[in-house]
């Protein structure tokens, strides 16, 4: 039975091609750098532009689970035609292209970002599912990351511990290989690099599987040292665009997958929503006098 979810054929392609062979990849480069010229082509057309074979881009095809070139290029057609689709309205600027006004950034930030989301999504796989049950079940959580990747593990670090989790996100490299020497059967360690190539948290998270805990990565690179460190893998995807922007849309993935774990493990164990009501009531010594508690989450 096929899953009702959005294929965004672009992003599965991109998630796999560090994994493809040289001819399969060139192929899976040509489409990407190439999208539209695909409507006119057959399968030898695609084969000669790319430097590829037939046989090559049929095996493309089947890793990222499409049945063959037709499917391939029904998948791109009805992603051309829904990315044509504008997701923001016009809202003014200033019309000069190389000092564009606030709209026109708000406008591209934010079609950057949901984009990103919308691609992350795309790639959902059952071990979305083993990732919760072992979460939902752990006696404790140790996040894994270093440099700006720490910014959603301390961000999941204090959700976490707002529905009773004993939950450890430290920065410092040498405090994240005690924890990781510390984790034992039943608890669960999610590493986050975006490249999955980050030696420091390949360590620990590798340190951790051999201890007995379950370990889950967030990153991009679908063949990487990090997947084959983790029993369990999910991958956040982002477009190539200004470096800038594709740091903060990164970000943003992971945040958001971290935030719907949180999410079905509350509605999973609806007993922890009084340990947030009880923390959110403990929080208000930080409010100013004379403010209204208006989300039952505080912040």
């Amino acid at each position: 039975m096929q899953r009702p979810y959005p294929s965004q054929i672009f992003a599965k392609l991109r998630l796999q091609l560090p994994a493809l062979a040289k001819a399969e990849r060139r192929a899976a480069e040509y489409i990407l750098d190439n999208p539209d010229a695909l409507f006119s082509q057959n399968l030898q057309d695609l084969a000669d532009h790319a430097g590829s074979s037939q046989a090559a881009i049929v095996r493309m095809c089947k890793a990222i689970g499409l049945d063959g070139f037709k499917q391939l290029k029904a998948e791109v057609t009805r992603q051309q035609r829904d990315d044509s689709h504008d997701l923001f309205p016009e809202n003014g600027g200033n019309g000069n292209p190389d000092r564009p006004g606030m709209a026109e950034v708000l406008k591209k930030v934010f079609s950057y970002n949901v984009q990103s989301l919308q691609d992350t999504f795309a790639l959902y796989t059952e071990e979305y599912d083993k990732a919760l049950a072992a979460i939902a079940s752990a006696r404790q959580l140790a996040f894994f990351s270093i440099g700006n990747a720490s910014m959603p593990c301390q961000y999941a670090c204090m959700m976490f511990r707002r529905i009773g989790y004993y939950c450890t996100a430290d920065i410092d490299p040498d405090i994240q290989m005690i924890n990781a020497s510390n984790l034992k059967r039943g608890d669960v360690a999610i590493a986050v690099s975006h490249t999955g190539q980050t030696r420091h948290v390949v360590a620990t998270t590798e340190l951790a599987r051999d201890n007995g805990a379950t370990t889950i990565c967030i990153t991009k690179n679908a063949k990487s040292p990090l997947t084959k460190a983790s029993d369990i893998r999910l991958f956040a995807a982002t477009i190539d665009s200004s470096a800038n922007m594709e740091l903060v849309a990164r970000r943003i993935a992971e945040y958001a997958i971290i935030e719907a774990f949180y999410q079905a493990v509350r509605q999973r164990r609806p007993e922890m929503d009084s340990l947030v009501s009880d923390g959110s009531r403990a929080m208000r010594v930080n409010k100013l006098p004379g403010f209204k508690k208006s989300n039952k989450d505080g912040d």
